[in-house]
């Protein structure tokens, strides 16, 4: 008789899992954690492009995570210069701009 065995960790036969909820948040949070460390090692003339992947990629797993347990990620580092459009710094100084919700300036989206 096969027992099924219960899996002690989620991420323990997760590509037959692609879409429970537990998998997608760990590989979220994997890429976080990767954005993050490339950011950390970019040169200085990557560090913003870098610092954007970062962005959109705490974005993606905010997306999945409850607001209390957003709520409890450590804040992202801050903007490297250049990052920032000269209208978004400036909303983001008067509090208009909620750095979640913004877009990469066009120069680094490449259009």
């Amino acid at each position: 008789m096969a027992e099924t065995l219960a899996l002690p960790r989620p991420w323990h036969g997760a590509s037959d899992r692609a879409d429970d909820p537990a998998v997608a948040a760990l590989r979220l949070q994997r890429a976080e954690v990767e954005a993050l460390l490339a950011f950390r090692h970019a040169a200085p003339a990557q560090q913003a492009a870098a610092w954007w992947r970062l962005q959109q990629a705490r974005r993606a797993r905010l997306g999945l995570l409850g607001p209390g347990s957003a709520a409890r990620l450590p804040p992202l580092p801050a903007a490297p210069r250049g990052a920032l459009g000269r209208l978004q710094a400036a909303a983001l100084r008067l509090r208009l701009l909620r750095i979640e919700e913004a877009r990469p300036p066009r120069r680094l989206r490449g259009g």
